[in-house]
């Protein structure tokens, strides 16, 4: 304890010895959306600022973190955000490591087909794999290895409270992704434990040219305690131009807890010029799940335009 105490003291020496230099860039975006779910129709809007900040120590480490405000662009409820830095990121030649409160596992890696961004008024698919936690406060590493990147990440507090040794929900992964034939080859291990209930997921991810487009093929695999998340998903999607419009599709089925379930997305977008686009999206899940209800459909619609100043 009495050596971390000497580092903390000695922090403010480090730091403001002599006149600090940093790079400081800002960036915007903002969206509007109309979404249809079987007749209950709404807009989204959202949006916000970033502020990205770095700088390089006398020993050639480079120093990054990032703070925004922020409006949810995707329900029509739109929460409205203002983050401070959450997340300070360190560059060394070969790799990276990253310590904050937003850190997440490499879960989901597996699911290439689900496009659909506008869909929160969908029924939604009963069982599904996946973890039950897999973000908060924590630490990440990435590094090469020859032509291969390997990342590992411990979320060691899901409740964000900052509890390095008592928190009741953890959870870690490590992927490896590699050139594979024409394509590229990612595959991650991930677990989690809330309060006593475990997860663990395999997710496998390969990704190439065809077909004058881009095909992504993925499979995700999960077991544990949570029966209505046990079994696996096979998911593809197919993104290609069309007409100067970018196309993609993109198909999920889950085989979980002895039921099955399938989602289908298609999106559509536009280039105006000036970073303004017009897009447009439709998903349909089917088998099982949720009941349709007046506010919730199967299948969702959205079109709308978006911009990054």
């Amino acid at each position: 304890m009495k050596k971390i105490a000497y580092m903390i003291a000695a922090l403010p020496l480090a730091l403001f010895a002599k006149s600090a230099s940093a790079d400081i860039s800002v960036s915007g975006s903002g969206s509007v959306a109309y979404t249809d779910a079987g007749g209950n129709t709404s807009t989204t809007m959202g949006g916000g600022v970033s502020f990205a900040m770095s700088t390089t120590t006398d020993g050639g480490v480079t120093i990054s973190a990032s703070s925004s405000t922020s409006n949810d662009d995707d329900s029509a409820g739109s929460s409205s955000a203002v983050t401070g830095v959450t997340n300070l990121s360190f560059g060394f030649a070969n790799g990276s490591i990253s310590v904050g409160q937003d850190i997440g596992v490499a879960d989901g890696v597996g699911k290439v087909g689900e496009l659909a961004h506008y869909n929160d008024n969908q029924t939604g698919i009963t069982n599904s794999t996946g973890l039950g936690d897999d973000e908060g406060d924590g630490i990440s590493a990435s590094t090469s290895i020859g032509d291969m990147t390997l990342g590992v990440a411990y979320v060691y507090d899901g409740a964000g409270l900052g509890n390095v040794d008592g928190a009741t929900t953890t959870s870690q992964s490590v992927s490896l992704s590699m050139p594979v034939g024409t394509g590229s080859l990612t595959v991650a291990s991930a677990s989690d434990d809330v309060a006593g209930v475990n997860m663990n997921e395999v997710g496998v991810a390969y990704t190439m040219a065809a077909a004058g487009g881009t095909l992504s093929l993925g499979f995700t695999g999960t077991d544990g305690d949570t029966a209505a998340k046990e079994g696996e998903s096979m998911s593809a999607a197919f993104s290609t131009t069309l007409g100067g419009a970018s196309v993609g599709i993109g198909y999920t089925g889950h085989d979980v807890n002895s039921t099955t379930a399938q989602q289908t997305d298609i999106t559509i977008s536009s280039s105006l010029g000036g970073g303004a686009s017009i897009f447009a999206e439709y998903s349909n899940v089917s088998g099982t799940v949720a009941a349709e209800t007046s506010a919730l459909s199967n299948n969702t619609l959205a079109v709308g335009t978006s911009v990054s100043f």
